[in-house]
């Protein structure tokens, strides 16, 4: 079946025939007619192309296009690469900026994107965990939710190392990757379900990794690319975690295309410092129902306590983690999660949160193997 194209604003009169002569089904239109002659219930095109290179800002009424056609993608074409336009764009809910010198085959191919039939009934679920502070175990947390929502479920489970050229995630997995994060990134236009299978790792845990890169990164990724690799990945597997890096502003711009953002804490004063910051702009940017408070190496008896982290955090906290240094050094020098011991109450706690995550029913005696009343007695409140 032949993707279909609506054309907005565009002046350049071979625009559409060049389109029709690549194989798409084409119509022109204009901003305001393609909102007013919206019926309730219709589709709508699988991409509309908006043509901005007459105009000196970026139409606010693409929002409104999105919300009369959230099904379909927006591909915009625009004199040069403006950043603060891209970034307004994207929370608009513009998925492709194509700029002049416009060549047809680039355009095509963000079509193209946007319209590549989506995989499955049900797209899946991305989870972005984030560190308040560097040294609070995210990338602990956020291994051993995967595993454990893999295990929980059943489903492939995709992690996703996106502290670029320095993540650990390989080391916690135990394996060598031969590709990463940034060939994805950098190769956007290519990612089809092929492609992905080649940049992934296996690993032992059952999970697949996406890891960081051992090569410098060449200049900055923009959010679009960010927020692109994440929509194709919840197209090919039902759950994704995603190891944050919480100072790159870029990742932060596209969270708010995840599912949840899991915010982790420790009880020290400096950290929560800098995770009450980072709790406020995050639901400040993804909305505060998306946002869970969790607190790694939970320790009833400190001097800080569960009521002044939630008044500090301005929240309640969803999930919390026992400490268990012995274990979870063990499992990172093993190279293999810690749920998988599956005999500690840490890991009866990841396993309790990624159920619940999951929307599934708490695991009973004969699930957590041991685990029972006691093993989570530090978990989840």
């Amino acid at each position: 079946m032949q993707p279909t194209v609506t054309l907005l604003g565009s002046t350049e009169r071979d625009l559409a025939a060049a389109l029709r002569d690549r194989g798409f089904v084409v119509n022109d239109s204009d901003l305001a007619m393609a909102i007013a002659g919206h019926v309730a219930g219709t589709k709508g095109p699988d991409a509309f192309v908006v043509d901005i290179r007459a105009l000196e800002a970026l139409p606010r009424e693409i929002l409104n296009l999105k919300r009369h056609y959230p099904q379909s993608g927006v591909v915009v074409i625009a004199r040069a690469l403006e950043p603060a336009a891209m970034l307004d764009a994207m929370r608009m809910g513009v998925s492709e900026w194509v700029t002049e010198p416009l060549v047809i085959d680039d355009l095509e191919t963000a079509i193209r994107r946007l319209a590549r039939p989506v995989l499955g009934t049900v797209a899946g679920r991305a989870i972005a965990v984030l560190g308040g502070k560097g040294g609070v175990g995210c990338t602990t947390v956020a291994v051993n939710l995967a595993t454990a929502l893999h295990r929980a479920t059943g489903e492939p489970t995709l992690f996703v190392d996106l502290h670029m050229a320095h993540g650990d995630a390989s080391v916690f997995l135990g394996v060598e990757p031969r590709f990463s994060v940034l060939d994805a990134l950098e190769n956007i236009h290519r990612l089809d379900q092929t492609y992905m299978k080649g940049l992934v790792t296996p690993t032992k845990a059952g999970i697949d990794l996406l890891a960081a890169a051992n090569r410098p990164q060449h200049g900055p990724i923009d959010a679009l690319r960010v927020r692109a690799l994440i929509e194709f990945v919840t197209t090919t597997y039902p759950w994704v975690v995603l190891d944050c890096a919480r100072t790159d502003g870029t990742l932060m711009e596209a969270l708010d295309a995840t599912s949840s953002v899991v915010v982790v804490a420790n009880q020290e004063l400096a950290t929560l410092r800098s995770a009450s910051r980072l709790a406020a702009t995050t639901r400040q940017r993804c909305g505060a129902a998306k946002v869970k408070l969790a607190i790694n190496r939970y320790d009833t008896e400190s001097d800080i306590g569960r009521k002044d982290v939630e008044r500090v955090l301005g929240g309640a906290i969803a999930f919390t983690f026992p400490s268990d240094y012995r274990a979870s050094v063990a499992a990172l020098n093993k190279g293999e999660p810690l749920i998988l011991q599956n005999h500690t109450r840490l890991a009866a706690a990841f396993e309790d949160v990624a159920r619940e995550l999951a929307g599934l029913a708490p695991a009973t005696r004969d699930q957590a193997r041991g685990g029972g009343f006691f093993s989570r007695l530090g978990g989840r409140r």
